[in-house]
């Protein structure tokens, strides 16, 4: 019995995630949730205290898959670069997943309803830390000369993805090829690699070639 109790919240866990995803916090109900998961609304307030204490629920489940997943993608990638690379790209997706619709809609509702306040937190906290790992095992093998702080590189890293995610939810301004190389352009400059192709060992030398050749004094 309890653990079809556990499978059933779960379910409606799963309902409220994707009506929010869907339809946004303010029009997420009961009856929403219930339709979702094919029960009645009974059902859905029998298992939680509180229709808000499950929409606080399935936030957290969204935020916690949003982050595994990421950590899921570099699991198996060796090269520090390529790891790098591919967390860049999922950061500036081709699409917006249901995960981040619900992040965003949070974010949007944070001033009205506070309690979502250290979700969000937690969302950045987790981002940094994996990005900044990344970039320490990158430097450690010698693939990254970091030219700044590494942990702020990872906090820019994640507020162009957030900045650049914000124009790739309106279908009239899709321009994620263009955020993608600039947020990998800012990558190559922190940490003096090459992540995109052609931006290999001898165009960084070429860009540090004439930046000496502009600073260096003629000689007479």
């Amino acid at each position: 019995m309890r653990e079809k109790s556990r499978q059933r919240r779960q379910e409606l866990i799963a309902a409220a995630s994707s009506v929010i995803a869907e339809h946004g916090l303010a029009r997420a109900s009961v009856r929403a949730v219930a339709e979702r998961a094919e029960v009645s609304a009974g059902s859905v307030l029998y298992h939680f205290e509180s229709f808000d204490q499950l929409v606080v629920e399935a936030v957290k489940g969204v935020i916690d898959e949003f982050s595994e997943r990421r950590k899921r993608l570099i699991e198996d990638v060796a090269d520090p670069v390529e790891r790098l690379r591919i967390m860049i790209e999922a950061g500036i997706p081709e699409r917006i997943s249901d995960e981040l619709r619900v992040v965003y809609e949070v974010a949007s509702a944070v001033r009205d309803q506070p309690r979502f306040r250290r979700n969000l937190t937690l969302v950045a906290e987790r981002q940094v830390a994996l990005y900044t790992v990344v970039i320490e095992v990158g430097v450690a093998l010698g693939a990254f000369r970091p030219r700044m702080d590494v942990r702020a590189i990872a906090s820019n890293l994640v507020a162009l993805e957030d900045a650049y995610d914000l124009y790739l939810l309106d279908p009239d301004d899709w321009q994620r090829d263009r955020y993608l190389d600039s947020t990998l352009q800012f990558a190559e400059i922190a940490l003096d690699c090459a992540l995109r192709p052609g931006a290999g060992p001898a165009a960084h030398d070429r860009r540090a070639a004439s930046a000496r050749s502009d600073t260096t004094p003629e000689e007479h």
